[in-house]
């Protein structure tokens, strides 16, 4: 088995059960980073366990499947269908994934897609211009002030 099919592997099982340990799992333990939609800065692998602790209690039966993947010169691109439960009801929505792999583990990864709908459904009081606005998803792990 390839480190690609190996880090697929471990992605998929992560994506049909979920759990901060397994994220936390697929990163490179020295050098892994990653960075979502609305993060100021990459968080480093010591972080994204708190990171998916905070989403899987924000967006309840939180699953996705590969839908489809390609690799060409050690960079990783994958597309994922996502679903949970957001403010209470159903949500499926897309996410593409760029990695870069140290032998199986993340070394760098980036996730692209709209959190635009999931956001409208978890502060429905707001417009949508308030909503684009919010940086950071997730509390204390943004910058601290000096």
């Amino acid at each position: 088995m390839s480190d690609i099919e190996k880090f697929l592997e471990n992605f998929r099982s992560f994506g049909a059960d979920p759990n901060p340990g397994k994220y936390e799992a697929l990163f490179d333990p020295k050098d892994g980073t990653v960075l979502h939609p609305g993060m100021e800065s990459p968080l480093h692998r010591d972080q994204v366990r708190v990171y998916m602790q905070t989403v899987l209690s924000t967006i309840h039966n939180f699953r996705f499947e590969i839908a489809c993947w390609a690799e060409q010169n050690g960079v990783v691109f994958i597309e994922a269908k996502n679903s949970g439960l957001v403010g209470g009801e159903s949500l499926s929505w897309g996410t593409v994934y760029r990695v870069i792999l140290r032998g199986s583990l993340v070394l760098s990864g980036r996730a692209y897609g709209d959190r635009i709908p999931i956001l409208a459904r978890l502060f429905p009081e707001m417009k949508l211009r308030e909503i684009a606005g919010i940086s950071a998803p997730v509390p204390g792990l943004m910058k601290k002030e000096s």
